[in-house]
């Protein structure tokens, strides 16, 4: 792991023979004229690790496709014909069509990478498969950061997934010419769409059949934003994102179902058999999403473990699968999913059966809902660090809402693979149907109620990573001075208390004696914040205020972090101010509204912002060029545009966003 991390920040690696050099001298040290010798011993203690360091490095390096000598962005700076094949499901935004493909030829040049296409949508036209061969006329451009304070970065999201270029196709710019997809994928995701269907034609009302497509199949791009608000708040996200949970809850539903066989001779073995290849068979209906192949290693893994080697750890069981998914996708490490999943599944085996124990009940039922507590503490403890770093928040009410839900996706899943199987069996169908609908409408209906409670969610927590660390140090050492009552190992994690606190004040006081001005780089609008302090004005259009997506993607995450909340101070429409006083300075907006008035005069400003804007006359920007004042190109304003600025305009008192990110100020 240190090896790719560090690969990733550095570009550093290893070429493979040094490597293999690495790797014969440990063979060599391993044999008894050497590993009997204190020498060779030590030695080996010293190689070892740092063979394992530079095979992450190696694998890391090995895996991007920038590498290769035909990378498809090396053939061409411009536009050009690309053949390209469609490697996944596309899937369908507002208004495009999205698909991940691998180039195979530019210009007729052989070549290979991964892009990112976006289809234009169009009812009129057959959008694009999964196997797809398409000719296309595009320009792949590099996929940058937008450079906002504290914003999720999609630029390094793709990296991770080896995709760093990205095209937008109109209908008249591409043709399909072939299909060459692999039948049992085909199969799969065929297979995937057709349950999909069954559920959303089954007669459930679109909300109920939202979250069953999720639960059941992992398609989260069906819920809309109050479901996903919903079971956000209420700490209940985990259960529609298919992962380990649900692996995990078929894999104890088969243990239960097929136990008895392991009485009989290689009952054991054949116990295995079944279980695997029942959580293999719900990953593919799933249609193999990453969360549940990662799932599905981790657990196969645990139960051969468990059932053939009973010596072997749970912890072997977990790392070994850890290890398998790194060696195949080295960047699998920085996924969000695959972090939450490991630390989760470690939190409950580790810290469960402790939290279990600190209670005795006879009554079984009770007993029961204690078990699920400590199971979500267990999770809850594990993951939260990372859930206020990515996510800002934290579910007060979990362990309510875990009593409720995990129960409910227990019975729903085996209910709802049940209707999928049978749903072309007449009157059993119906029954099962009936079942399943009436599960999914109270999960629906507890999880609203849990949402509602007065402080069902703390938002606007902010941390830095360096916090998760510490966060995490803290905790271990909470935990072991717990176990095995250890005083000192106590002090210690309450000095990582402190220290924690220590950081949080000075980084408070340190927001509350700045003030800075950001203007946002965000796609066709204008968005600027003036903070004092911990106090803000926000300027935007009221199209934008009323934006909770865009908002939630661009800005809040900012706001969280310089005054912890999810509303600013005070909200101004920006086309209502002609200028905006900044301590020293001054800004002004030129658009197409506004343009006329500078045709007549332009007048004193330090920073003038284009936006909305399609042409500016060439003595407008003479003008400007000749009172110095600097120019910020904001969303909605074209190439074309842009160019005829720079050819005037010295670059110098030139700020375009789209090129270096937002614009900050400190004054």
């Amino acid at each position: 792991m240190m090896g790719v991390i560090v690969h990733f920040y550095t570009e550093f690696a290893i070429g493979l023979p040094l490597l293999v050099v690495f790797l014969l001298t440990i063979l060599v040290l391993t044999t008894p004229m050497f590993s009997k010798l204190r020498a060779g011993s030590i030695l080996f203690h010293s190689i070892y690790p740092l063979l394992f360091f530079f095979l992450g490095g190696y694998l890391a390096d090995a895996h991007k496709s920038s590498v290769n000598d035909h990378y498809f962005l090396e053939q061409t700076n411009g536009w050009a014909n690309y053949l390209v094949k469609v490697t996944e499901s596309p899937q369908e935004k507002e208004k495009s069509i999205k698909c991940i493909v691998e180039v195979q030829s530019v210009d007729g040049t052989p070549a290979c990478g991964k892009g990112l296409v976006y289809f234009q949508k169009d009812a009129q036209v057959s959008p694009p498969e999964y196997g797809d061969l398409i000719y296309l006329n595009a320009r792949f451009n590099k996929v940058k950061s937008n450079g906002n304070p504290k914003e999720f970065d999609y630029a390094r999201y793709l990296r991770i997934h080896n995709i760093e270029a990205q095209a937008y196709v109109k209908n008249e710019s591409w043709k399909k010419v072939g299909n060459e997809a692999n039948p049992f994928l085909e199969w799969v995701f065929d297979l995937r769409t057709y349950f999909s269907n069954v559920l959303k034609s089954s007669g459930m009302s679109e909300k109920n059949a939202m979250v069953a497509n999720a639960l059941l199949l992992g398609q989260k791009e069906y819920l809309d934003k109050d479901v996903l608000r919903s079971y956000s708040s209420a700490g209940a996200m985990h259960v529609l994102a298919v992962s380990g949970l649900h692996v995990g809850i078929v894999m104890l539903i088969l243990s239960f179902l097929v136990k008895p066989i392991k009485q009989f001779k290689y009952g054991r073995k054949l116990f295995v058999l079944i279980v695997v290849c029942g959580i293999w068979f719900y990953a593919l209906i799933t249609g193999f999403s990453p969360s549940v192949m990662r799932a599905a290693v981790m657990f196969t893994f645990i139960v051969v473990g468990k059932e053939l080697q009973r010596d072997t750890s749970i912890y072997q069981s977990i790392m070994v699968s850890a290890f398998l998914l790194i060696i195949l996708e080295p960047y699998i490490i920085f996924q969000v999913g695959f972090q939450l999943s490991y630390l989760a599944v470690l939190g409950i085996v580790f810290l469960q059966p402790k939290i279990e124990n600190l209670l005795y009940i006879k009554n079984k039922i009770l007993f029961k809902a204690w078990q699920i507590s400590a199971v979500s503490i267990a999770a809850q403890i594990a993951t939260f660090p990372l859930g206020l770093y990515y996510f800002h928040q934290f579910p007060n009410f979990f362990l309510l809402s875990n009593l409720l839900v995990i129960p409910l996706a227990f019975f729903i899943l085996i209910v709802g693979i049940a209707y999928l199987t049978l749903h072309i069996v007449p009157f059993i169908s119906d029954v099962i149907f009936w079942i399943f609908d009436g599960l999914i409408s109270i999960l629906n209906l507890g999880v609203e109620w849990v949402e509602k409670l007065p402080y069902s969610i703390l938002w606007g927590i902010s941390i830095e990573w360096y916090e998760v660390f510490l966060l995490y140090i803290t905790i271990l050492l909470g935990a072991i001075a717990f176990m095995y009552r250890k005083t000192k190992v106590l002090i210690a994690a309450l000095v990582g208390c402190v220290v924690m606190l220590v950081i949080n004040a000075g980084e408070q006081q340190k927001l509350q004696s700045e003030n800075v001005l950001y203007i946002y780089n965000i796609q066709d609008e204008l968005a600027i914040d003036v903070f004092y302090g911990q106090k803000n004005i926000f300027f935007s259009s009221e199209e934008l205020q009323k934006d909770e997506e865009k908002l939630l993607f661009h800005v809040k995450h900012n706001w969280f972090y310089r005054n912890g909340n999810e509303e600013p101070t005070k909200w101004q429409n920006i086309f209502d101010k002609p200028f905006i006083q900044v301590g020293k300075h001054t800004f002004g907006l030129l658009s197409d509204a506004k343009l006329n008035d500078y045709r007549r005069s332009i007048p004193i400003t330090d920073y003038l912002i284009l936006h909305d804007i399609e042409f500016v006359d060439e003595f407008v920007l003479q003008a400007i060029e000749d009172q110095n004042i600097t120019l910020i190109l904001a969303g909605g304003v074209g190439y074309k545009l842009k160019n005829f600025v720079k050819s005037i305009v010295k670059d110098s008192r030139i700020i375009d966003l789209n090129e270096k990110g937002a614009f900050e100020l400190y004054f």
